[in-house]
């Protein structure tokens, strides 16, 4: 096949440097696509380690809040323990007064009847 005067042209060569451009196009695409890849890697091991180093702190400080949370409660139910003991005490108390009591107001309702009614 002519080209220009006396130039011939072969379309396996051509063809040759086309696909061998191809694959250096190719080729160097892939590695910045390796690159991209392996810098957000390394962004995202870092993001990872940063949380490491805060949230591990953070989830000491809240067990610690839950255990004085704990104690604290503790010391409530213990309180109100003793504030039910105290009640049952004043209760049973006053059962023991309050009995004694009826029964001399009882006594006196019926003297007082007694005498009204003669």
């Amino acid at each position: 096949m002519a080209f220009c005067k006396g130039h011939t042209v072969d379309i396996a060569g051509v063809l040759s440097i086309i696909l061998t451009s191809v694959a250096i196009v190719l080729a160097l695409a892939g590695l910045y696509a390796l690159y991209v890849v392996v810098t957000s890697v390394k962004s995202l091991m870092s993001t990872v380690d940063d949380l490491n180093r805060r949230i591990v702190p953070l989830l000491e400080k809240a067990d610690v809040t839950i255990d004085a949370v704990d104690v604290e409660l503790l010391r409530l139910d213990a309180i109100v323990t003793q504030a039910e003991g105290v009640g049952d005490a004043v209760s049973t108390a006053s059962d023991f007064i309050r009995s004694p009591v009826n029964s001399a107001a009882q006594g006196l309702a019926r003297v007082i009847r007694t005498f009204k009614k003669r």
